[in-house]
């Protein structure tokens, strides 16, 4: 019955736009009856997971969007494909591909937690700092590699840019932090620095069986579904399917410069 009611696709329409535009939250995509689900600024960290092709990297892309043209400082650690270039270069985004330069980042962004004030509460997308990470477990590889082979002599339980990245999960909410992660291919974050609890928030895709026991919170896992964006959001014990809103590269750099909440956007210092 739920693949009846969804929509296939959710494009820019008469119905996409104006949920789009239609508050403070994000507009993840449409539920039965074109429902409109959206995430709030005070959701805390979100995982989107699925299956290799699923449509991660697109639901970040949608969200991504929206978070900087509601003002918020936006970073996005992209190792992989460079999926996020769209963003490169615009007011309040920054864009990084080395490891090197993303381990620097994350070291210097923990240290960094104390000489800010607390978040206050309800203050909207545009008083945090979002952080979107692309292959969330394949960065955290990339980053012990990247210390094994920098720093041979020093040996440690835990590579010091996962640490930071564990403590930006576990600290960083209370002080303007929210962290969007994605991860394909079955792999999500286990035990450990990144595990997948740091997470309250998860959009789950028809990944693995494997991935949905771990993230969904005890909901028995949807029958397979060829659609690409087809997602589930598990959040306080409730699973939400939808269809996830889907934007270009050239729709999500519009999105982005356009004000949907009348703020202008904030050039970083």
């Amino acid at each position: 019955m739920t693949s009846i009611t969804l929509r296939n696709s959710v494009r820019l329409d008469e119905r996409s736009t104006p949920a789009l535009k239609a508050g403070p939250d994000l507009l993840i995509g449409l539920a039965a009856g074109d429902q409109p689900v959206t995430l709030p600024s005070d959701t805390g960290h979100v995982l989107v997971a699925t299956g290799s092709g699923g449509g991660t990297t697109t639901v970040l892309r949608s969200l991504a969007a929206q978070a900087l043209a509601r003002g918020a400082n936006t970073d996005f650690l992209d190792i992989t494909y460079c999926e996020h270039r769209w963003a490169d270069g615009l007011p309040g985004a920054r864009y990084l591909t080395d490891v090197a330069a993303i381990h620097d980042y994350l070291l210097i962004a923990a240290a960094n937690l104390n000489d800010v004030p607390r978040s206050v509460p309800g203050s909207g997308w545009g008083a945090r700092h979002v952080l979107f990470v692309e292959e969330l477990s394949r960065l955290a590889d990339a980053l012990r590699s990247y210390w094994i082979e920098s720093r041979p002599e020093t040996q440690l339980d835990e590579a010091p840019g996962v640490e930071a990245l564990s403590l930006l999960l576990t600290s960083g909410r209370a002080y303007g932090w929210t962290i969007l992660a994605g991860d394909t291919g079955g792999a999500v974050p286990g035990p450990g620095p990144l595990h997948h609890r740091n997470f309250r928030t998860r959009i789950l895709g028809y990944g693995s069986q494997r991935l949905w026991r771990q993230l969904s919170s005890g909901h028995d896992a949807p029958p397979y579904s060829p659609v690409i964006g087809r997602f589930h959001l598990i959040s306080d014990r409730s699973a939400t399917p939808l269809q996830a809103l889907y934007l270009t590269e050239t729709e999500a750099r519009a999105a982005a410069i356009s004000s949907t909440s009348g703020t202008e956007q904030r050039e970083r210092a």
